[in-house]
């Protein structure tokens, strides 16, 4: 018994050994992080795990308090709230700052695009770090990117079941950004461009026939409440929130402070890619208990062949705005990568 005291003895002072080394290893930091959705949503599991591992390993030195649902501030001004450092780490949802970040925006603005999320990931990642265009919007932005992740195989839940292309004819579907509304047009289907913290009411009001979201979700979102069918059509999967800092505090922060938080984001990463698929792959069955139908779509062919390839709609754009050469040159690199 004395023995095993004295081990436990040991071990503890270790361990309190190990915090102080720690604490003076690393600057005492509270950081705030911003986040677009609700903590309830399983995705934000991923901000919680990365904000947990940065205290732990830094022995309590570096904080990070979160503030959910845009309560620091919207979509609007979260890219200005980042980059000048009135909020320390914020999640931006890149398509939603397509007017101002087009090529940034890329992996996240286009449907029936990609169809492996980890392979995003790395793909937005890679033209984040690399991509001279891209470079330039994100530094005129002031913006560091540092967590990747990615919103699994989009679909369509409606109050009525969508089994063949004439089933999109004139239905309202909620819908986002430049890009999505375009797919929805080719199928006859009116968008309606809401953000997800609409999309109940607008349901229940009849505003909108149909939301646009992804299994995992339904259930956080009360998809369920007000949608009885579902469709095992995906419509790919996209890019999600990417977590930024402001480059210039990036920039002065400490080499171990951004080596630790370069660390815990790609185990952040990984973390989430685990995430999602396990979550995914448990949703249908729980979207089933709640009386949801899932629908099997009929034409799945004449709905490909229906919907542009999102890559040119958005080459074509960008041609408009003169930097048509490029964007191709950024689409080609996605095609050889995706």
């Amino acid at each position: 018994m004395r023995i095993a005291r004295l081990v436990a003895s040991l071990i503890s002072v270790l361990g309190l050994t190990q915090a102080a080394a720690y604490a003076e290893n690393y600057p005492e930091m509270n950081l705030r992080y911003s986040s677009n959705i609700p903590e309830v949503v399983n995705t934000s599991r991923i901000d919680t795990y990365f904000s947990s591992e940065i205290e732990k390993r830094s022995g309590g030195a570096i904080k990070i308090q979160h503030f959910w649902a845009n309560t620091l501030g919207g979509e609007a001004e979260i890219v200005d709230l980042v980059g000048s450092g009135a909020i320390d780490l914020g999640l931006i949802v890149m398509g939603n700052q397509a007017a101002r970040m087009p090529f940034a925006a890329v992996t996240n603005a286009l449907p029936f695009t990609f169809t492996d999320g980890p392979t995003l990931n790395r793909l937005t990642a890679d033209i984040f770090a690399n991509n001279p265009t891209v470079k330039a919007e994100l530094d005129a932005a002031n913006l560091h990117p540092l967590l990747f992740r990615y919103l699994p195989d989009y679909r369509v839940y409606c109050n009525d079941p969508i089994k063949t292309m004439d089933d999109f004819k004139s239905r309202k579907i909620r819908s986002y950004g430049a890009f999505v509304p375009v797919m929805f047009e080719s199928l006859g289907a009116v968008p309606v461009n809401i953000p997800p913290v609409d999309m109940i009411q607008a349901m229940q009001s009849g505003a909108m026939d149909c939301t646009y979201m992804f299994n995992s979700a339904v259930k956080a979102f009360k998809i369920d409440q007000v949608a009885k069918y579902g469709t095992d059509i995906s419509f790919g999967v996209i890019s999600a929130h990417t977590l930024f800092v402001s480059k210039e505090k990036w920039e002065s922060w400490p080499a171990n402070v951004r080596a630790l938080f370069e660390e815990v984001a790609a185990d952040a990463e990984q973390y989430g890619n685990e995430l999602i698929a396990a979550d995914e792959a448990k949703a249908v069955e729980a979207l089933q208990e709640s009386k949801m139908e899932i629908v099997p779509f009929e034409e799945m062919d004449k709905l490909k062949a229906a919907v542009p390839d999102m890559l040119d709609v958005w080459v074509k754009k960008m041609d408009e705005a003169g930097k048509g050469e490029e964007a191709k040159e950024l689409a080609d690199h996605i095609r050889a990568q995706r």
